[in-house]
Order: structure tokens, then sequence, then C-alpha cells
């Protein structure tokens, strides 16, 4: 008669940790404008605000406010986090024009009779 073989339990199953998040001293901040840098360890992300705003003396200058430094380990999972939130905005409203020149341009369809 053979004996039925089962396998050990795990001796240190997976388990969930639940992480709790501290918002109080969180800050808001507005940002139409983004460069990165890049290093061997960290990805630095640089916020700030552009009017857009063209005058005779040239365009107003942009506002670097906030700097985001992270590993690329937090900077991938943030280009994924974005990735997925571009595709449900663009699944739900359309696809976001990148190029100013095609954004600015209005449907044919949309323009008031006349033009």
């Amino acid at each position: 008669m053979s004996e039925e073989v089962k396998p050990a339990p795990a001796q240190n199953p997976q388990q969930q940790v639940q992480i709790p998040v501290d918002v109080t001293n969180r800050e808001t901040v507005y940002a139409n404008f983004v460069q990165a840098h890049l290093n061997a360890d960290e990805v630095y992300l640089e916020l700030g605000t552009f009017s857009q705003v063209v005058t005779p003396a040239g365009p107003d200058p942009i506002t670097l406010t906030h700097r985001v430094i992270m590993n690329f380990v937090t900077a991938k999972r943030l280009a994924d986090l974005l990735k997925r939130a571009v595709a449900q905005h663009e699944q739900m409203f359309g696809v976001v024009e990148l190029d100013p020149n095609r954004r600015l341009r209005v449907p044919q369809q949309q323009r008031p009779n006349g033009m």
C-alpha cells in the first residue's frame, strides 16, 4: 500500500500588509509643465506652470515650483499608473492630442455656420 504525499504547508506564506497613509501634510499643486533629468539612480521631475502668454517681448517664462526625486522602481510604477489613467481618460473622452497646433484646431463639424 502506497502513502499519499501531501506538500508541506509554506513556512512563510505571503501576507498582504496594510500600510497606513498619512495625508496630514499633503500639498496640492497645479502643473502644466514637466521636465525630467536622469542619473544612474534617480529620476528628477521638475514641475511648474507655463502661462502660454506671448507678448512682443517674448513668451512669459516657465515658473518651476516643485522638484520630485524618485528611484527607478517608483518611476516605473508612476509611469504605469499614468499610462493607465490616460488610457481610461481617452476611452471616455477621446484621444489627448499632444501637438499644440492640432489641439487648437476646431474640427469641421464643430465650427459655427459661416466659418
